[in-house]
């Protein structure tokens, strides 16, 4: 029984460990475990994938849209669908500035108790409500988790899904020596990192946001969609 205890207590520590500090070199062992996920893209171009979740929101996302137009960065905002249609001018504004779009499905819920086919009418009705056109769909489900059939799903429906290896969890508020911290430290060419602008306080994360950008740009890197991202990495591999 004390050994039982004691190796539970060493996994709840390891896991925690992996959880705060989020080390690149357990990325693979992550992407074995889950492989319908993309977490990063494997490329030497100097490129890092810039996201934003759970907007738009009419206050802070221009604020960001603001910050990455100084910048000179792209990024993918997954929007949720409801909220897209209460604010389509902000959804107007982040096509306006040359950024990408993301589904982050209709409502900001677990998919997990849904059926196949109420989880593919949130997706095609976010589709809509966002006006995806682009030829990289991304997926993004709400708190990174789904059914691997609601992920077949979505790739059936011509989606890539997609989450990230530099999240610094801000919707847990953590401090924002942690936020620029833990992602400039995972900074490296094809990494896709995850900030949210439609939480109820994104705040620490927008101010952490102008450290990371100048950061990155002092490594030599680029933040672009995340899109973007895939087309550089498929082209790197057929130039392979």
């Amino acid at each position: 029984m004390i050994a039982v205890v004691v190796v539970a207590c060493v996994l709840f520590v390891a896991g925690l460990w992996v959880f705060s500090i989020e080390p690149l070199s357990a990325l693979g062992v992550l992407e074995r475990l889950t492989p319908n996920f993309i977490y990063r893209v494997r490329t030497e171009r100097p490129l890092v994938g810039l996201s934003f979740d759970d907007g738009p929101h009419p206050e802070f996302t221009p604020q960001v849209l603001e910050i990455l137009e100084r910048h000179d960065a792209k990024a993918t905002f997954f929007l949720i669908g409801e909220r897209a249609l209460r604010h389509q001018e902000v959804v107007a504004e982040i096509k306006d500035a040359g950024h990408e779009v993301g589904n982050h499905y209709f409502r900001n819920g677990p998919t997990l108790f849904h059926s196949n086919a109420e989880f593919t009418r949130n997706l095609e009705k976010t589709e809509r409500a966002l006006g995806i056109a682009a030829r990289w769909k991304l997926f993004r489900p709400p708190g990174g988790v789904a059914w691997p059939t609601q992920l077949r799903l979505a790739r059936a429906q011509g989606y890539e899904c997609v989450l990230g290896c530099a999240y610094p969890h801000d919707p847990m508020r953590p401090p924002m020596w942690y936020i620029k911290w833990l992602i400039v430290k995972n900074l490296r060419p094809g990494i896709i990192v995850i900030l949210h602008d439609g939480i109820s306080d994104p705040r620490r994360s927008i101010q952490a946001l102008p450290h990371i950008l100048s950061a990155g740009r002092k490594m030599g890197l680029r933040f672009v969609s995340i899109g973007e991202l895939l087309r550089n990495g498929q082209e790197s591999t057929d130039i392979n």
